[in-house]
């Protein structure tokens, strides 16, 4: 019984220490389940185009903002979903602060520009300020390593919880009901309880997978000392600075030929190591990202391809964070499932604390007689 009691006190006093972080955690997580679709919807300029006849390459597209933004490199290429959406670039070393442009692919205007770091709650801003949020409360890495210890505090809060919930044999039914009609206590105490039985395990995989960032200094060491991992292949390569002999069109063209039934989404450039990272769905991938990477050097050499099939076990490992992280694994009802439970440790927080206020104020009240 004192050892219970213990678990409890553990359980809510920890709980009440991190409950303002797993809330901030759990609804910006919430929202940027779906980032792209938000934040097309708060800026459908920025986002949709009219087609109109063929669009410019990615080399001219890429010239269009250099010329705008003389001082700054392209470091990122979002690749359209389809004839009638926008391309993203973004930059690096911009003056001006401005890290992402949304450039139209047929006449080569300027839709709209941000910085992602900016402190913002207007709706250029809104989306990428709640993703540093929910991983560094926007804080930089001071507020990576606070949510980090937060989120170990969560994990162990989770495992008490279930604990100390987990019916016995054939009570499963009782310990999942929720009594309305029993007055606010009980009500309370019901939803805490069957929340955190029905989502417990959902909780211990978003919170284990949320370590992986934010925590990576300590996990990732670890899993690559347990599981056999393979390195990035960037960290292989050699710092060298050259000219590009190839642009974003070629190196984009000959990834898809070592790889045609996949679709290229994304291209990253690496100037300092002097390699095009072209990112691939293949069939099966789930979307909206897939796992598969083609290295192709400045000259257009194929250096390497990194795909599921080649991977050894902590490689895999490593690539199912993001999908377990965000429920992408699922399609979109995965993502729905994620961004509904992102909702839900605000309703825990309420219910345990309307719970610890009545314990306390009967406690008073005991007190007086």
């Amino acid at each position: 019984m004192y050892q219970r009691r213990l678990w409890v006190l553990l359980h809510r006093w920890i709980s009440i220490v991190i409950l303002l972080f797993v809330v901030v955690a759990g609804l910006t997580g919430s929202a940027i389940a779906f980032w792209r679709n938000i934040d097309a919807y708060l800026n459908p300029s920025w986002y949709s185009v009219e087609v109109n006849g063929v669009s410019r390459t990615y080399a001219e597209l890429s010239a269009d903002v250099i010329r705008q933004y003389p001082e700054s490199r392209i470091h990122g290429i979002v690749l359209p979903n389809d004839r009638a959406s926008s391309v993203i670039i973004y930059l690096a070393e911009e003056t001006t602060g401005l890290d992402e442009i949304f450039i139209n692919p047929y006449s080569g205007d300027i839709l709209g520009a941000r910085s992602n770091d900016q402190i913002s709650f207007d709706r250029q801003h809104l989306m990428p300020l709640l993703y540093r949020v929910h991983y560094s409360l926007a804080a930089g890495g001071i507020g990576e390593v606070v949510l980090g210890v937060a989120a170990l505090l969560w994990l162990m809060v989770t495992l008490i919880g279930l604990w100390l919930a987990w019916p016995k044999r054939g009570k499963w039914h009782k310990a999942l009901s929720v009594k309305t009609s029993a007055g606010l206590p009980r009500l309370m105490f019901d939803l805490h309880r069957a929340v955190g039985l029905l989502f417990g395990g959902l909780f211990l995989v978003i919170i284990w997978t949320g370590l992986w960032w934010n925590m990576n200094y300590a996990i990732r060491p670890v899993v690559s000392s347990l599981l056999p991992t393979t390195p990035w292949f960037v960290d292989t390569l050699p710092e060298q600075t050259t000219q590009s002999i190839i642009g974003p069109d070629e190196a984009i063209a000959l990834a898809l030929a070592e790889r045609p039934e996949a679709k290229a989404y994304y291209l990253r450039s690496i100037s300092d190591k002097s390699v095009h990272i072209i990112y691939l769905r293949q069939p099966g991938e789930a979307e909206p990202y897939g796992r598969t990477f083609v290295f192709v050097s400045f000259d257009g050499t194929i250096l390497n391809i990194d795909e599921p099939a080649k991977n050894l076990v902590g490689d895999s490992y490593s690539e199912w964070q993001l999908s377990l992280h965000t429920g992408q694994f699922l399609g979109f009802s995965g993502r729905l499932l994620w961004a509904f439970s992102g909702l839900l440790p605000a309703l825990l927080a309420v219910t345990g604390l309307v719970l610890w206020t009545r314990r306390r104020n009967l406690a008073r009240v005991r007190q007086r007689r």
